[in-house]
């Protein structure tokens, strides 16, 4: 059975992941801060596979442990490990942003995907060449950014940063398994969608906020130009998974 950790599943992209893989029959552990009523009937209806694990990514250590992944992904085929939790916040100029903010997204969008792939991978289920052989598990792992990872985007140098950052550390974790073809470690960009982060992006560009770029993400969702999650989630394992 191919085991799935997911973070940040209580809306838009992570919810129609854990839709896709629970309905699908896989066994997914889902991390974040909150889950909707449907995902937690979902967990008392299969509670061996269907695990919802509380904890605020903005505070790493409240991620699941080494032990505690080992115990989830124990007799899986397969791991598939998605870091979709982030945060566009804040939004504005330079020299503007709230010092609480800037450690918040750093937390939730560079820090905790570096601390749960560590985790993960400190379970055994994939070592470098020559440290030893592992065993026969195959390991996914997605890393939700974006295209503002490879462009400077007005007002959004934290985002931009921090998604840039975590980039640089999975291209490591790739070259790291290079030699192995269990293992693969895939960056991806889902491109824009209607989700709570554009509506934030909406309320964003009326405050007034240094966002150089606003009328383009009023104007796509004005004139419907943002997909639905699902059909993004369902691309992207289409694409990445076999």
């Amino acid at each position: 059975m191919r085991s799935v950790v997911i973070t940040g599943v209580s809306k838009g992209l992570g919810s129609a992941f854990f839709e896709e893989f629970v309905t699908s029959g896989n066994r997914v552990l889902a991390i974040g801060r909150r889950f909707t009523d449907s995902q937690y009937a979902r967990e008392r209806a299969e509670p061996q596979r269907v695990r919802l694990r509380p904890a605020d990514l903005a505070y790493p250590a409240s991620l699941p442990s080494a032990a505690e992944l080992a115990s989830f992904t124990h007799g899986a085929s397969e791991i598939v490990l998605i870091h979709n939790a982030a945060t566009v916040r804040p939004v504005g100029a330079i020299g503007t942003l709230p010092d609480d903010q800037i450690i918040h997204a750093a937390s939730v969008n560079f820090v905790a995907p570096m601390i749960l792939t560590n985790a993960l991978l400190g379970t055994g289920v994939a070592r470098p060449a020559g440290e030893g052989a592992g065993n026969a598990t195959a390991l996914t792992v997605l890393f939700i950014s974006s295209g503002a990872a490879h462009r400077p985007v007005g007002g959004w140098s934290v985002y931009t940063a921090t998604k840039r950052g975590a980039e640089a550390f999975f291209d490591t974790l790739s070259a790291q398994h290079a030699d192995d073809k269990r293992v693969r470690v895939i960056n991806v960009n889902p491109g824009v969608m209607d989700t709570e982060m554009q509506e934030q992006l909406r309320q964003y560009a009326a405050s007034g906020a240094y966002f150089p770029d606003a009328e383009r993400f009023v104007n796509l969702h004005a004139t419907g130009g943002l997909p639905r999650p699902v059909e993004v989630a369902r691309k992207i394992i289409a694409d990445t998974l076999h």
